[in-house]
């Protein structure tokens, strides 16, 4: 009985020392480690560390923005919401039927005309999508649909839902040139209601149907009634310059999430006056210019080896864990490139369903370092090595404003002829207010070739 009490004793003695070394560790986490805007902070670990699984195929096959028009000629541009029904759910049906049972028509010269001649949805991008990563955003496990009929790259597709019995049509667009396929079933899924938009508010008229050959054919004219369109401006705010100013310290307590071991951090001025927070991994700077760059120097792991999709995740992953970068703000991927052994992409802002425009020559730490877009990431193996973004978030102001839609006026300032054309909100270094106006690209003739420049212009007439 004697030896049954002490190893019952002993027993015990051992389960309650267990407990106390778990409840030390418990403890120790709480201390050296943090939690991220009721975002587990492990997560976020692994989202900067280790290979995403390439489940984010939507995020990167959402486009920039969608064109609805029901072939009166007057179209409605959709930016935002485009992860939510019904534009993300009519896309994947008809992907799903395409790729299933679509037929190859034709590949021919591109006629806008014949295209917005029916009820159409545009899905366009904001750069060339390629056509063997596309078909993964809707969960295809082969690539070589849409490259085995020669789309090699496109920038937009346009969809003839299915309407009166007419089989409905995709087109993927590449500029100049046109694949067309047909889906033959006539089936309930690929009717998608399609409304007049009223001519009374804001709507959009194609280029090419209203006589605008200064313009690419593809391009759309904002109109309005004949008082203008009423709008709210953005009011940009910084969370790392607080109204006073902003401090080293206070820098340092906005960017600890960036850091695996807040307890390591140290921070200081560096030598060329960038404010700089770090440990023997991670650099993160704030320069003078409003631009935040994460730098990660962990050794490189050996025998990894990631698909395109999966260093796309890791950089959405990394956007989506940083809580400076509100729900307000919609992000969408404006464009990519390889570079060494990953890629760079860059991303933009979308808030009261116009972009955030910002300018070409964005400066960081030179003129001849800049940032191309409000969001740049770059990652290898799966993992974010830089990161680099505007310091700003935007909000909606409370007094409206009234805008002048007339382009005639706005072309007359142009340089040369427009290139590209595109309404929203331009952000500038200096403005706290941002204003909805005109932005036009036109290209401009060098000895070593032509470059794209940046035409700004606003028309803002007295609140009637």
């Amino acid at each position: 009985m004697e030896n049954i009490l002490t190893t019952t004793l002993r027993r015990a003695k051992s389960f309650l020392i267990l407990a106390l070394v778990a409840l030390a560790l418990y403890q120790a986490g709480r201390l050296w480690f943090i939690h991220l805007a009721n975002r587990n902070f492990f997560e976020y670990v692994s989202a900067r560390f280790v290979p995403s699984v390439p489940e984010r195929g939507w995020e990167f096959v959402r486009p920039m923005r969608v064109v609805s028009g029901s072939g009166d000629g007057v179209f409605a541009m959709r930016y935002d919401g485009l992860m939510d029904v019904p534009f993300r759910t009519y896309f994947d049906t008809v992907m799903t039927e395409m790729f299933a049972n679509g037929r190859f028509v034709s590949e021919a010269e591109t006629d806008y005309r014949r295209v917005l001649s029916r009820p159409v949805l545009i899905y366009e991008y904001a750069f060339y999508m390629p056509g063997d990563v596309f078909p993964l955003g809707f969960n295809q496990r082969t690539t070589g649909f849409l490259t085995g009929r020669g789309v090699l790259e496109f920038n937009s597709v346009a969809i003839w839902p299915w309407v009166d019995g007419q089989d409905a049509r995709v087109f993927f667009i590449n500029n100049d040139r046109t694949w067309e396929f047909v889906l033959d079933a006539a089936r309930e899924q690929l009717v998608f209601p399609i409304h007049p938009v009223p001519s009374s508010s804001i709507h959009f008229v194609s280029s090419i149907l209203e006589g605008y050959e200064f313009l690419p054919p593809g391009s759309f004219v904002a109109r309005s009634g004949d008082i203008g369109f009423s709008y709210f401006p953005v009011i940009v705010t910084n969370p790392y310059r607080p109204h006073i100013g902003g401090s080293l310290e206070h820098i340092r307590n906005q960017v600890s999430h960036f850091f695996d071991n807040p307890a390591t951090i140290n921070h200081r001025v560096a030598g060329d006056g960038v404010w700089t927070v770090s440990n023997i991994h991670t650099v993160v700077r704030y320069f003078g210019t409003d631009v935040l760059e994460y730098s990660s120097f962990r050794p490189r792991r050996r025998n990894i080896t990631t698909s395109f999709l999966d260093d796309f995740s890791a950089a959405w992953a990394f956007i989506l864990n940083d809580p400076h970068v509100i729900d307000e703000n919609e992000v969408f991927l404006t464009g990519f490139e390889a570079r060494g052994t990953g890629y760079v992409f860059w991303f933009g802002y979308i808030i009261d369903n116009f972009p955030i425009l910002m300018p070409d020559n964005w400066e960081v730490s030179s003129p001849e370092d800049i940032l191309p877009a409000p969001i740049e990431v770059v990652v290898e193996q799966g993992r974010v090595v830089q990161y680099r973004r505007l310091a700003h978030n935007f909000r909606l102001s409370d007094v409206h404003s009234w805008l002048d839609l007339d382009l005639d006026n706005f072309i007359e300032g142009a340089a040369g002829p427009l290139v590209g054309l595109s309404l929203g909100y331009h952000m500038s270094p200096w403005d706290s207010s941002l204003r909805l106006g005109w932005m036009g690209w036109y290209a401009e003739a060098y000895e070593d070739g032509l470059e794209t420049e940046a035409y700004e212009g606003y028309l803002e007439p007295e609140n009637p």
